[in-house]
């Protein structure tokens, strides 16, 4: 895996393998390069080859499985929105401090879970791309926030894509509820 230069492509393959998929994760990268200087032009034309090569290749469940799982890991304020999360009792108060943060995106809350709202797509692969993609590429971002929200809850959480703009929505929204204490 050495040979993969762009990150993208590396996190594909470890997600491939983790899903005992590793042979055919590589077949892909081998028919489909991404080099770690490629522009938003291939960026986008090789999310929608793996998009494609993964829907005509396995079922649903194991498409999402395995785009949650390249998700890069969230590093950007973890720590500050678990000490948020730990200082703020209420749940509505936790949303005010953390938009009051102004972090690139919005919480609310409707009594049982929190809707992230991404105002554009931040997708370092292909957010300067304004083409559409298929909803399998988003789930990414599921994986991501999946691995952010447990870390800031202490617990596992439960992640759906309400709307995306890479599928033509006007925000990202995604439904974060939270399985334990």
């Amino acid at each position: 895996m050495a040979k993969y230069g762009d990150p993208q492509t590396r996190r594909f393959l470890m997600s491939m393998e983790k899903h005992g998929e590793g042979e055919a994760g590589a077949r892909f990268c081998e028919a489909h390069p991404l080099g770690r200087s490629a522009g938003p032009g291939k960026r986008i034309a090789w999310a929608k080859e793996l998009c494609a090569f993964l829907d005509d290749s396995y079922d649903g469940e194991t498409v999402r499985a395995i785009r949650m799982d390249c998700a890069c890991g969230p590093q950007f304020g973890r720590a500050k929105l678990r000490a948020l999360y730990l200082k703020e009792k209420d749940p509505y108060a936790f949303i005010g401090s953390v938009n009051r943060l102004d972090l690139g995106f919005s919480l609310e809350y409707d009594g049982t879970a929190y809707e992230l709202i991404y105002p554009e797509c931040y997708c370092a692969c292909v957010k300067h791309s304004e083409e559409l993609l298929p909803r399998a590429w988003c789930w990414c971002t599921l994986g991501y926030n999946k691995l952010l929200f447990e870390a800031v809850f202490g617990s596992a959480v439960r992640v759906e894509l309400l709307s995306a703009v890479k599928l033509g929505d006007p925000v990202c929204r995604i439904r974060i509820t939270p399985l334990g204490a």
